[in-house]
C-alpha cells in the first residue's frame, strides 16, 4: 500500500502550505489556564481550548470551506473546535503509545520545504514572517503534524486493503462515492479539475512576484471568484479561460510535485504561491460532477479488469483508500472520543 498521504517528504510540502493558512494553536493545560483570563470554550482531559485560539483559526478558514460547511447545514465555529479537540486527541494517543518525533526529522522536514520551494534559510524565514509567524512557532507546529503522520499512518493505513473486485464495482457505478468536500484535510481526488493563475517570475523579482501571489490569494479568499481572478492578473496559460490552462486539466494529471499540492487542497481552497522559478503558480481544485455509471464493456477472456484502462484503475483505487481512509479515521476518533472526557462551552 502507498503511503503517499502520510510520508514525510509530502507531509513537508503540505505543511509548507497548511501551516501558513492554518497556524496550528497548542491549547492550555488546566494548569496554565487557571492564570489565563481566556475563556475555556472545550476541555480535553486535562487539556483545555481557549476562545482566542478558536478565533485565530476561524478567521483563516477559506471563504470555499466556509460554504461547504454552510452548505451542509453546518455551524463552522463548531466544525472548527471540533477539529482542534481531534488534533489535540490524536496528540494525546500519540504520547500514550510513546510516538515521538526527533529534532532531527524536524530538521530534514524543513530541509524539504525549502528544497522545494527553492528558499534559502533567509528566504524561508522572511517568508514565515510575512505569513504571521515565526521559525521556532513553525517548527512546533511542524512537529505536531509529524506527529500526526506517524500515529495516522501506523493506525489506519496499514490497515486499508482495497481489492481489484472492489475497483471494478467502484468504475461500474457500484461502489461508494467520495464527496471532497465533506474530506476536509483528506483533499482532492485525481479526478477534481484544476485552475491555475500564473506570475512570470525570475531569480531576481521573485519577492515582489510572491507578494503580488498573496495579494491576489487575499482577494480571492475575500470573495473574488478565483475564475475572475486568473482572468485579471493571470500572466499564463488559462488566462482568457478562467484558469483552466487547457482540456479541463485534471488533479491526476499534473505534474508529481504539483499533485501532492493539489491533493491536499478542499476544492475551492487556493494554495500558498508556488515558486516554479520561472513562474510564481496559485492553484485550486473544483470538485469533479460524479458521472453516470459506465456500461461496462464486453468482457474478453481475461477478465474483468479489462473493462477499465490501468490509469481508470489506478484513479479508482485512490479515491477507494480516500473512502476508506476517512471511514477508519472516523471510527477510531470516534473511539478516541468515547474513552474521552470531551466538555464544550460554547
Amino acid at each position: 500500500m502507498s503511503d503517499r498521504r502520510f510520508g514525510p517528504l509530502l507531509l513537508a510540502s503540505v505543511v509548507w502550505l497548511a501551516l501558513l493558512a492554518f497556524p496550528q494553536a497548542r491549547p492550555l493545560s488546566l494548569a496554565q489556564a487557571a492564570t489565563f483570563t481566556d475563556r475555556i470554550v472545550a476541555q480535553v482531559n486535562r487539556e483545555v481550548i481557549t476562545l482566542s485560539e478558536l478565533e485565530a483559526q476561524l478567521k483563516n478558514i477559506p471563504k470555499a470551506q466556509r460554504e461547504a460547511i454552510e452548505k451542509q447545514g453546518g455551524d463552522v465555529q463548531r466544525e472548527v473546535l471540533n477539529l482542534l479537540i481531534e488534533q489535540e486527541l490524536v496528540n494525546q494517543d500519540a504520547k500514550r503509545q510513546g510516538i515521538m518525533v526527533t529534532e532531527q526529522e524536524i530538521d530534514e522536514a524543513v530541509k524539504s520545504i525549502m528544497d522545494e520551494n527553492k528558499l534559502n534559510p533567509e528566504q524561508f524565514k522572511a517568508s514565515l514572517i510575512k505569513s504571521g509567524t515565526n521559525l521556532p512557532a513553525f517548527r512546533a507546529g511542524l512537529k505536531m503534524e509529524l506527529i500526526k503522520n506517524k500515529i495516522l499512518g501506523l493506525r489506519l493505513m496499514s490497515r486499508i486493503v482495497i481489492t481489484e473486485a472492489e475497483i471494478t464495482a467502484f468504475l461500474r457505478g457500484e461502489g461508494p462515492k467520495v464527496d471532497s468536500t465533506l474530506l476536509p484535510g483528506f483533499g482532492s481526488s485525481d479526478n477534481d479539475r484544476v485552475l491555475m493563475i500564473f506570475l512570470a517570475s525570475s531569480p531576481a523579482k521573485v519577492e515582489k512576484v510572491l507578494a503580488k501571489a498573496r495579494q491576489i490569494k487575499n482577494e480571492i479568499e475575500a470573495g473574488l471568484s478565483f475564475p475572475e481572478a486568473a482572468t485579471r492578473y493571470s500572466e499564463g496559460p488559462g488566462k482568457d479561460n478562467g484558469g483552466d490552462p487547457g482540456n479541463n486539466l485534471k488533479v491526476g494529471e499534473l505534474q508529481p510535485q504539483l499533485q501532492q499540492v493539489a491533493r491536499q487542497l478542499t476544492p475551492g481552497q487556493v494554495s500558498e504561491p508556488l515558486n516554479g522559478g520561472q513562474a510564481v503558480l496559485l492553484i485550486t481544485t473544483v470538485a469533479a460532477t460524479p458521472s453516470p455509471p459506465k456500461e461496462p464493456a464486453k468482457k474478453s477472456q481475461k477478465g474483468a479488469a479489462d473493462e477499465f484502462s490501468e490509469n481508470e484503475r489506478a484513479s479508482a483505487r485512490r479515491q477507494l483508500e480516500q473512502i476508506k481512509l476517512r471511514q477508519k479515521f472516523d471510527a477510531w476518533m470516534a473511539d478516541l472520543k468515547k474513552k474521552a472526557v470531551v466538555r464544550i462551552n460554547l
